[in-house]
């Protein structure tokens, strides 16, 4: 039987390939090798020729790869962090592993925070550094290696894996309630006071956008609080000063507890979901994936949370 060797290419031009491709220029590649340009342009050249085809085009002082050419980037990239991160773990089992995760301050509030105890259980040579923001560009930035963020899932030059839906609904405590003024319709919101996500990346989630899809006009003397933070939001409405709106997957615990109620009960809109967003320029270091796998796993059950209501 014909055994690894013989169906391979010398490693050593795997490892200039996927120099080459990450920075396509040979130059740099060199730089980081610590070898010639030459030697890096012969190396990629039996490659070539191991293979019989084409992986880059030569262009004006740089490379870009050729479709072959990122067919095979995708598997060496991949397979050579998997090499390298299984090798430091056998050579340095107790290697600490960085990494940097951005996400909005909802979801680091509320999904992520409550859960890294877990994370940190099942990977504690993993250090996980939190990156709060709303900002949509300071969750794809370069020293970021995952982000977790909300919206419609188009967004360029990222991947995304979808977490769960989410769906916003008025929620209050159940003692608020009880001296409250009636509170049956959406209609009866205005009379109460109502505890606001402020800011325009909230236009699609606030009180305003609530109430003008179940036809209610806010008059201009409706009682509201705004905060930009979420988090001070559900502060104010746990202590029984106003009507806040809930969003499906981050307040589930307090609804289950008895914390919040739904007073208008399955009265609710389908606003955005939660996602996983990576860079689409490279593939996740293993640890970066090991990450991934956990909350992917942490947050299946919301969906089902969600729709059972």
């Amino acid at each position: 039987m014909e055994g690894l060797a013989a169906k391979l290419p010398p490693l050593k031009s795997l490892v200039a390939f996927e120099a080459v491709a990450r920075h396509l220029s040979l130059t740099r590649a060199g730089v980081e090798l610590r070898i010639s340009r030459e030697a890096v342009s012969r190396h990629i050249r039996v490659l070539e020729e191991h293979l019989g085809v084409k992986l880059f085009d030569r262009l004006h002082r740089a490379v870009a790869l050729t479709p072959s050419g990122e067919k095979l980037q995708a598997v060496v990239q991949k397979s050579l962090e998997d090499i390298a991160y299984v090798s430091r773990a056998v050579t340095a089992p107790d290697e600490t592993y960085k990494i940097t995760v951005a996400a909005t301050i909802a979801i680091s509030s509320f999904v992520l925070t409550p859960r890294l105890t877990s994370f940190r259980a099942q990977h504690p040579n993993t250090e996980i550094h939190v990156v709060i923001s709303d900002n949509p560009s300071d969750l794809l930035s370069s020293d970021i290696d995952v982000a977790l963020r909300y919206g419609d899932g188009n967004w360029p030059a990222v991947n995304t894996i979808h977490l769960f839906d989410v769906k916003s609904f008025p929620m209050c405590t159940p003692e608020y309630l009880q001296k409250a003024p009636r509170l049956e319709e959406p209609s009866d919101l205005v009379n109460h006071t109502l505890v606001n996500l402020d800011g325009a990346a909230h236009a699609r989630e606030d009180w305003w956008w609530w109430l003008n899809e179940h036809g209610v006009r806010v008059p201009e003397s409706v009682n509201m609080l705004g905060f930009n933070s979420y988090d001070n939001v559900i502060q104010l409405a746990l202590r029984g000063e106003g009507v806040a709106l809930g969003y499906s997957g981050l307040v589930d615990e307090f609804l289950a507890d008895g914390q919040f109620v739904k007073p208008l009960g399955d009265v609710e809109n389908q606003i955005q979901s939660v996602y996983v967003v990576l860079s689409a320029a490279m593939s996740p270091l293993p640890h970066v994936q090991d990450f991934i796998d956990w909350i992917v796993a942490e947050t299946k059950g919301n969906e089902k949370v969600a729709a059972d209501g």
